[in-house]
C-alpha cells in the first residue's frame, strides 16, 4: 500500500468510527430503534441508521484517495442520493417503488457521471460503452443494492462478508494499473469501523442506507475490475455466495406465488440461526465460504485452475449442502 491509500484508508476509518458513534448516541437518545417482529433475528429494541457513519466515512476516504476526479465525483454524488434511505431508517418508511427509484436515480447518476469503460464479460465478449453496457451497469447496480440489502440481517454478517468481498476486490485491481485500486480498500476500512458496532451482538445496525451504500460501491468495483480486462463473472465470483442465496430465494419465492419484495426470514443463513446457529457461528461459515469463491477468483486470474477449481467446488458443495438443508427443513 502506498502513503495515500494507508491515508484515505485510516481517515475512512477514523471518520465511519466518529460519525457512528454520534449517530448512536442520537439514536439512543432520540429511541430510534429497530424493534423485534416475528421475522426479526434479534430479541431486544436496536438502534439503527449506522450506515450514515459508512457512507460518511467513504466518502471521506474518497476525498483523500488518489483517484480520478470523474470517479470521486461520481460515487460521492451516488452516495449523497443513497442518504435519503436513512429516512427509513429513522423511523419514516419508504415504499418499495420509492427505494426502487433511489436506487435508479443513483444507478443512473453513476452512469452518467463516472468515466465510460467497457464490460468484459467474457475473456473474449467485451462491450464497448454504449445504451447496452450503461443498460447493464444501472441493472448490475440495482441488482447489487438489493443483493445487499435482503441479506443483511443478523449481527456482523454484512460487514465481514462485505469486507473479504473488498479484500478479493483489492486483490484482482493489485493485478491491473488501475487508478482505483484505493477504492476496495476504502470499502475494507468503513467495514472494519462499523464492525466495533455491529459485531455479535450489535449495539447498531447499518440500515438501508447502509446496505445500500456498500453494495453500490462493491458493483462499481466489480465494473472497474472488468474494465481493466478482468472478465466481469470473474470479478463477480467473490458475490457468489450472496447472489445465489439471494437469486434462489427469490426464485423459489416467485414460483410459490409470494411477493418477493415483501420482507421474510427465508434466506439461508436467517435459516441458520431459526435452527439455533449464533450469528458469530453464522458469520464464520459464511466467510469462510465467500473467502473460498475469493481465493477461487485470485487463482483463476493467475491461470492456476486446480487451486481455482478446488476452492470454487469446495465453496459450491457447502452452499450447496446448505440450500438443500434449508429446503429440507422447509418440507419437515
Amino acid at each position: 500500500m502506498t502513503v495515500a491509500e494507508v491515508q484515505a484508508a485510516a481517515l475512512t476509518l477514523g471518520v465511519t468510527v466518529i460519525v457512528t458513534t454520534a449517530v448512536l448516541q442520537v439514536s439512543r437518545r432520540w429511541r430510534v430503534v429497530d424493534v423485534p417482529n416475528e421475522r426479526s433475528a434479534h430479541s431486544r429494541p436496536t438502534p439503527t441508521a449506522g450506515g450514515i457513519g459508512i457512507s460518511a466515512g467513504m466518502a471521506a476516504g474518497l476525498l483523500l484517495a488518489p483517484v480520478p476526479v470523474a470517479w470521486r465525483q461520481a460515487l460521492l454524488v451516488a452516495l449523497a442520493i443513497l442518504l435519503v434511505a436513512a429516512v427509513d431508517d429513522l423511523g419514516r418508511p419508504l415504499s418499495v417503488g420509492r427505494k426502487l427509484l433511489l436506487q435508479l436515480v443513483a444507478a443512473a447518476g453513476w452512469v452518467l457521471l463516472a468515466p465510460a469503460t467497457p464490460v468484459q464479460l467474457t475473456g473474449d465478449w467485451v462491450l464497448a460503452p454504449g445504451p447496452l453496457v450503461a443498460a447493464i451497469t444501472v441493472g448490475w447496480l440495482m441488482w447489487l443494492m438489493n443483493v445487499f440489502n435482503f441479506m443483511d440481517g443478523i449481527d456482523g454478517f454484512t460487514v465481514t462478508q462485505t469486507a473479504a468481498m473488498g479484500l478479493a476486490m483489492a486483490l484482482l485491481l493489485a493485478s491491473t494499473d488501475s487508478s482505483l485500486q484505493t477504492t476496495p480498500i476504502i470499502l475494507i476500512a468503513a467495514c472494519l469501523g462499523f464492525a466495533l458496532f455491529n459485531a455479535p451482538p450489535a449495539r447498531l445496525f447499518m440500515g438501508d442506507v447502509g446496505s445500500l451504500s456498500l453494495g453500490f460501491l462493491l458493483g462499481t468495483i466489480t465494473l472497474a475490475v472488468s474494465g481493466e480486462g478482468i472478465p466481469l463473472w470473474l470479478s463477480a465470483l467473490p458475490l457468489s455466495a450472496y447472489l445465489v442465496d439471494t437469486t434462489y430465494t427469490m426464485a423459489r419465492r416467485w414460483l410459490q406465488g409470494e411477493n418477493v419484495m415483501r420482507a421474510h426470514d427465508q434466506h439461508l443463513y436467517q435459516r441458520l440461526v431459526q435452527a439455533g446457529w449464533s450469528h458469530l457461528q453464522v458469520d464464520a461459515v459464511a466467510l469462510v465460504v465467500t473467502g473460498l469463491f475469493s481465493a477461487a477468483a485470485v487463482f483463476a486470474l493467475d491461470d492456476d485452475r486446480i487451486l481455482s477449481g478446488c476452492c470454487a467446488a469446495t465453496a459450491m458443495v457447502l452452499l450447496g449442502y446448505g440450500l438443500w438443508w434449508k429446503e429440507s427443513r422447509a418440507r419437515a
